[in-house]
């Protein structure tokens, strides 16, 4: 065998159990991130709708200075 090979005996490793505050702040981590995430979405959709406003007044006014009338 080769002198870099090491025979390991398999022990069960005992896992540490994980404090409550950590799982506490995960636990907000991930609602936050979907509030934050919400938020986002919500203001992109409102400058989509200012902005497709703006273009309509933008057309209205473009139409009365040209004297166009429906």
């Amino acid at each position: 065998m080769d002198s870099k090979i090491v025979d390991l005996q398999g022990q069960p490793r005992a896992d540490v159990p994980v404090a409550p505050p950590d799982i506490w702040f995960a636990h907000v981590d991930i609602r936050l991130g979907r509030i934050e995430f919400m938020v986002s979405r919500l203001e992109w959709q409102i400058w989509l709708i200012v902005c497709g406003c703006a273009g309509l007044l933008v057309l209205e006014i473009v139409n009365a200075l040209a004297g166009r009338t429906q």
